[in-house]
């Protein structure tokens, strides 16, 4: 029985982490642009989600300086390339700036992502389900 949840556990993680690969944004997820104990990580999976046809939600949320906030905009602005013009949308201000990806499906699965820069704080939420839409995902950023 200890094996069987030491498994089930493991594979769980495992899946939470290959969510975002593929993604050039990934390094951001394993702490490699902002460090962890910067970050305020949320990951839900399961029954919570699928009133809105999600399998998973993974956001980070964190304070960057200037160059920080560049370095995660270029990573996004890569997972943006070669998207049609529907499948994103824009908009920056002086002091604010929303991206809103809806990326490839990867095992029948819509897969969307979130940059929310105001002020120093930024929100980037990932989501992936089969019903998954920008509009889902700009309900669970605000």
């Amino acid at each position: 029985m200890m094996r069987l949840l030491i498994l089930t556990t493991f594979m769980v993680c495992n899946l939470m982490v290959m969510a975002q690969r593929g993604l050039h944004i990934e390094p951001l997820f394993e702490g490699k642009v902002i460090p962890q104990e910067r970050m305020v990580e949320t990951r839900v999976r399961g029954r919570s989600l699928s009133k809105y046809g999600l399998t998973f939600f993974r956001s980070l949320r964190f304070e960057a300086g200037k160059k920080e906030r560049e370095q995660v905009v270029r990573l996004i602005e890569q997972d943006l390339e070669g998207l049609p013009e529907t499948d994103y949308q824009r908009s920056r201000g002086k002091w604010k700036e929303h991206i809103y990806l809806l990326l490839p499906k990867v095992n029948g699965n819509q897969r969307m992502l979130c940059y929310k820069q105001e002020d120093e704080e930024v929100l980037i939420i990932y989501l992936e389900g089969p019903k998954a839409s920008l509009e889902s995902l700009k309900k669970m950023s605000n």
